[in-house]
């Protein structure tokens, strides 16, 4: 029998939270800079649809928190040493020989780090933006609305980019590893 990589749970999350990170980038550049492009018909519905979005990412980054073993996800010292220099050998073609890591390489490990930080960041800023009058302390903290806009935008493109690193790294992996996020195992 094949083994278990991804409990149910975890692929639910995964496939909840891929169309609403798709949607909430979407938008959120889209009401950055509106264009007919996306086929949304005007501001307003991209910022209700980016609001709902918006806080069902609250929920399952809360349900994410709760749930998840996050051991296995951070990395450790030995992932930022031996294994960060091997895994970027392999992957920048300097070495043919892929090495082997417990569950996931180092480089989908400081991608899933970097999102335990930049999803509440913008989460955060986003519900300045959304409620202005209530936030108005915190938004001075960050030197006003333009800036907290700013470094939406920012994360968002790091974000957008992080997405990229992952989709990269899950089609550049074995077919098992594809497949275990779709059934399970390996």
């Amino acid at each position: 029998m094949r083994k278990l990589r991804h409990p149910l749970p975890v692929r639910l999350f995964h496939w909840l939270l891929t169309p609403t990170m798709l949607i909430e980038l979407a938008t959120g550049f889209y009401l950055t800079n509106p264009s007919r492009r996306l086929g949304l018909p005007n501001v307003r519905s991209a910022r209700k649809i980016h609001f709902v979005t918006g806080s069902l990412l609250t929920a399952l980054f809360a349900a994410y928190l709760y749930g998840r073993n996050k051991t296995e996800i951070v990395p450790e010292r030995r992932d930022l040493g031996s294994h960060l220099w091997s895994f970027l050998a392999y992957e920048l073609f300097l070495t043919p020989k892929k090495p082997e890591f417990p569950k996931y390489n180092p480089g989908q490990k400081l991608l899933f780090t970097l999102w335990l930080f930049l999803i509440p960041f913008v989460l955060l800023l986003g519900w300045l933006l959304y409620f202005p009058q209530f936030f108005q302390k915190w938004i001075r903290l960050f030197g006003g609305l333009n800036n907290v806009r700013r470094l939406v935008y920012l994360a968002s493109v790091l974000m957008t980019a992080s997405i990229a690193g992952h989709v990269y790294f899950a089609l550049t992996s074995s077919v098992a590893h594809l497949r275990s996020i779709f059934t399970g195992r390996t």
